[in-house]
């Protein structure tokens, strides 16, 4: 890895530093939501914000790992599609506020689907360059594409099993397919990062995707509630699955970032060290 930590000097207590804002974002996230102390704007307005925080740092981290190799190293192009994948999820964490702001029902279809099909891309494309990367086996032509066809058609089932099972009363097929589809992503996504941390081991660079397989649990959750899966359960017990969704949802963003830093620090801690003598 050649590094460009010279002009990168990251403060010598940063993770720590992290660990405590994160811990302080957990505290006012975890009340906030399940109390809603304050009026309805102001509450969900708290609550997006934090969203919108942990996405960024996320991203800012993964942009800083991305310039610790040059263009020509392999890693260079698993942490750049990486990192994409976090900048759109920036974006569908901003439009969501601004869409929230504007309207009281959403569209079937919106620039936040752009957004988040798009995180789902990049993010997708980056495990399979990181997954032939550290196997050794030679890319298949069109292999990625072959996975995002199976997503599809996995979608398209499942979703056709959840209209005859009663959810999404109400919903077009399409707009069911829509919210079927992320979970699935999800899945696909959480499976393939952890079979790339387990290969990882203990090691740093299986961290960052600890995060993804936090947000297989927390996606497949809201959309299983949002398609009328909470009718099945009490009013308290639902609420309390809201709660662990949504703060899983925030904890897979923590989990990357944390992951992402883990390996900057490591970056930073070898270039410091000083060569070894040839005398």
């Amino acid at each position: 890895m050649q590094t460009t930590s010279s002009t990168l000097k990251l403060p010598k207590n940063i993770w720590h530093i992290t660990l405590v804002v994160f811990a302080i974002t957990l505290a006012i996230f975890i009340p906030t939501y399940h109390w809603q102390p304050f009026p309805e704007p102001l509450n969900d307005n708290i609550l997006s914000s934090i969203y919108i925080f942990a996405a960024l740092i996320t991203a800012i981290y993964g942009t800083l790992l991305v310039r610790q190799f040059s263009p020509g190293e392999l890693p260079r192009k698993v942490w750049l599609t990486f990192v994409l994948g976090w900048w759109c999820a920036v974006l569908a964490e901003i439009l969501w506020v601004i869409y929230s702001s504007l309207m009281s029902e959403f569209p079937p279809f919106t620039f936040i689907d752009v957004a988040w099909l798009s995180a789902y891309f990049w993010l997708g494309l980056s495990i399979y360059y990181q997954h032939h990367l550290i196997s050794g086996k030679q890319k298949l032509p069109y292999s990625y594409l072959l996975v995002l066809n199976l997503i599809l058609i996995v979608s398209a089932a499942l979703t056709t099993l959840a209209q005859k099972a009663g959810l999404g009363e109400g919903m077009s097929w399409l707009v069911l397919f829509l919210a079927v589809l992320y979970p699935v992503s999800d899945i696909f996504l959480g499976i393939y990062a952890l079979r790339i941390s387990l290969i990882f081991g203990r090691g740093m660079l299986g961290r960052p995707w600890w995060g993804l397989i936090t947000f297989t649990i927390a996606d497949s959750l809201s959309v299983y509630f949002w398609m009328g899966g909470d009718k099945f359960m009490a009013k308290q017990i639902a609420q309390y699955f809201y709660l662990f969704s949504d703060t899983s949802y925030l904890t897979g963003y923590l989990l990357t970032a944390l992951g992402l830093l883990s390996i900057l620090v490591l970056s930073q801690k070898s270039s410091a060290e000083p060569a070894p003598s040839l005398s």
